[in-house]
Parts: C-alpha cells; structure tokens; sequence
C-alpha cells in the first residue's frame, strides 16, 4: 500500500480529546457507537470509544460523550455503590473542564433495573446537552427536565458497514428460505412475550396464503444461559430451545431463533435481503436503528404509530399500526406489501440517504463536540449554535 497516499487520505486530528463511553471490542448487536464513531473522527476531531477510560483515565478529555447508561455501569448491575460511584467520576472530570453530551437512545432501561434507573437520572441530570434521535423524544424529555439544553440528531444510515448489493433471490439461496414467499422480516431483540405474541399473531392475520417470517432473536429460551442457582429454568429454557423452537417454527411459518444469539454482521444484510418488508415489533419508542437498517436496503418497514419510530415511519409514507393492535398489524404489513411494489423502498432509500447520511450526521456531532470544547470555561451553556 501506498505509505505517502495514506497520508494524505487520513483526517487531521484536533486538539483537543473525546470520549464517548462505550466498550472498544467484544460481541455487540448494535453498530451506531463504532460507525458514529469513524464518522466523528473523519471530522478531525480525536474521539475513542472506551468504557475503561472512564473510570481510570489515562488522559484528560474535553468531550464526554454517553450512549446507553448500561454501558456504563454494567447491563446488569446490582451494586447499589455504582451510582454513587458515577456521580463522582462526573464531577471529577467536571472539576477539570469536561462537558458531557448524552444521546439518548431508551427512555427507561428496558429491563426495570432500578439501579441503572437511577444511572439514567444521573447522566440525564448531569449532561450539557441531550441528543434526541426524533422530535419525541425531545418532548417527552423537556417534560422532565425543562432547563436542559436539547438538541435533534438522527439516527444515522449505516452506509459502507454492511454488503449492500445483495439481491432478494441470492439472500434467500442463502438462507435456504422459499423464493415465491411473501418473506417479514423482524429483525431486533424480543424482550418479552407481549411482544412475542404480538408480533407473531400479527403476521398470521396478514390475508397472504404463501407468507414467512423472519425473526432471528424472538424466543425466550437459551442453550448458553446457564441461570446461577436456578436449575429447573436452565433445564427448561434448552429444552425450549431444542425442541420448541423446531415446533413453533413449523407450526406457525416461521424462521426464528433464540433471543440472547446476536446475528452476525456478515449474515444481517442477508436476512434485511430476503425480506419483502420490515416489521418493528417491539417495544421502544425511542431508537429507529431497525428502519434505518431497512431504508439503506430499500425496504419497506411497518411499525408502532408511537415515539420516535411512529413520526419516522409517518413522515417517509411508511405504513403504521396501533401499538398492541395485532389486527391492524396485518393491515400494515399487507399495505407495506403493495408499497414495496411501487418501488417505496427506493424512496425510502433517498430520503435516508439525503437527511441521514453518514458523513451528514458524523459532521453535526463534530460541530457539536467542537462548540462545547470552546466554551469549556462557561459556567453553565444556554444554548447551542449547530
């Protein structure tokens, strides 16, 4: 490789340092902290990603950027001290000049965690600015804390990640899924059995004969988990997991999987591929990352009228369904079916492409983190020109 070509592609770096708390390797599902990541620092701004470097620093750091407060205390903390802890690692760093940015991606921990519930009123309380993926969650939050200081950031398109030039037909070759099937695609993780239940009674009403649905991560049971102290769950969820899953899936049309078995990033865009249309089924108003999965494979996605995700889906045309409605679920997905004919997903596509591009979103958070280093010496910012 050319040594001197390399020198001229790479960004300049700033001068200043950033931080944004999230683990820098291991098994992760969600791909927003590391693409948003090159994207910041292809701004020239020197940005890692690192959940060690926040509680035993080897530098100091201009910029603190918080994702999910799980990340920083643990996704299943239980020690009541973490809190406590949290608190004084803010107002060291704050002591020093640190402004912290929080984009906010759940309102609530998903698993009622009351300990990392109060990590979320922690970093909420404590952050100079809050990111908001969609105009919902600017509002709900402004209810809570009326003097924060708010900005809007979509969720970004998650161009050059993933093989995008796959063709339906290739997809399902090979994932060995029927080529003449009317294929839904649903593709995060299922938390629970509302909507489990939801999902699945929603596609069996949709009013097509030839129909399949594609749900890598729906089902409580697990082979790996082994439940400490808790025997008879262990045994029952990998007998669930060895001879329900095989059952279910036949009986109700589907290819689905295990809920604690991450898909691999190689074998995700195969799955959004072989997909017809796009199906959000779970709960969480708040994060778009599934759509936005979907635009960049020209599909059609029909979701919850609710949160982030209902005002998305609403404003590109996108089909909707009342939360918990499981009638007007097969209403939607029949609708997204004659969309995805009228080449809807190509318009999907270009309206992600033109609002939510990569380098788009990489340089508003550049900007972002550029204006709070230069105002480090203010006691208290009122607002921000992005």
């Amino acid at each position: 490789m050319d040594k001197n070509k390399l020198k001229k592609t790479a960004p300049d770096i700033g001068p200043f340092k950033a931080l944004i708390v999230f683990r820098e390797s291991g098994e992760m599902d969600n791909l927003f902290v590391p693409t948003l990541c090159d994207a910041i620092r292809q701004r020239k701004i020197d940005v890692r990603c690192s959940t060690e470097e926040f509680w035993n620093p080897s530098t100091h750091y201009a910029v603190i950027h918080f994702q999910w407060p799980e990340e920083v205390v643990g996704w299943n903390c239980h020690d009541p001290l973490a809190v406590h802890r949290l608190e004084e690692r803010i107002a060291h760093f704050r002591s020093a000049g640190t402004r912290f940015i929080y984009t906010r991606h759940n309102s609530r921990p998903k698993n009622g965690n009351e300990i990392i519930g109060r990590a979320y009123d922690v970093i909420e309380s404590n952050s100079d600015v809050v990111v908001h993926m969609g105009a919902f969650s600017h509002r709900e939050f402004i209810e809570l804390y009326p003097e924060a200081l708010n900005v809007v950031i979509p969720h970004h398109l998650y161009q050059y990640t993933y093989k995008e030039d796959i063709s339906t037909e290739h997809a399902r070759q090979k994932l060995r899924l029927p080529q003449g099937a009317f294929i839904v695609a649903a593709l995060g993780k299922y938390r629970s059995r509302d909507e489990i239940r939801l999902t699945v009674g929603g596609f069996r009403r949709t009013p097509v004969d030839h129909k399949l649905l594609l749900a890598p991560r729906l089902y409580p049971f697990s082979r790996q988990n082994p439940y400490p102290g808790k025997p008879l769950k262990r045994y029952l969820s990998r007998m669930g997991y060895h001879l329900l899953i095989p059952l279910l899936n036949r009986w109700f049309n589907l290819r689905a999987g295990a809920s604690d078995e991450v898909v691999d990033p190689c074998d995700l865009p195969y799955y959004i591929a072989a997909a017809d249309v796009i199906l959000i089924g779970q709960k969480g108003d708040l994060s778009t990352s599934d759509i936005l999965l979907a635009f960049l494979f020209r599909k059609v996605v029909a979701g919850p009228d609710s949160g982030n995700i209902g005002e998305l889906l609403r404003e590109t045309g996108n089909p909707t369904f009342h939360p918990g409605d499981k009638f007007r679920i097969g209403h939607a997905l029949l609708q997204a079916r004659r969309l995805s004919r009228k080449l809807k997903g190509e318009m999907n596509h270009d309206y992600a492409l033109d609002r939510m591009s990569i380098k788009e979103v990489g340089t508003r958070y550049a900007n972002l983190y550029n204006e709070l280093a230069e105002r480090k010496k203010e006691p208290r910012i009122q607002e921000i020109n992005l």
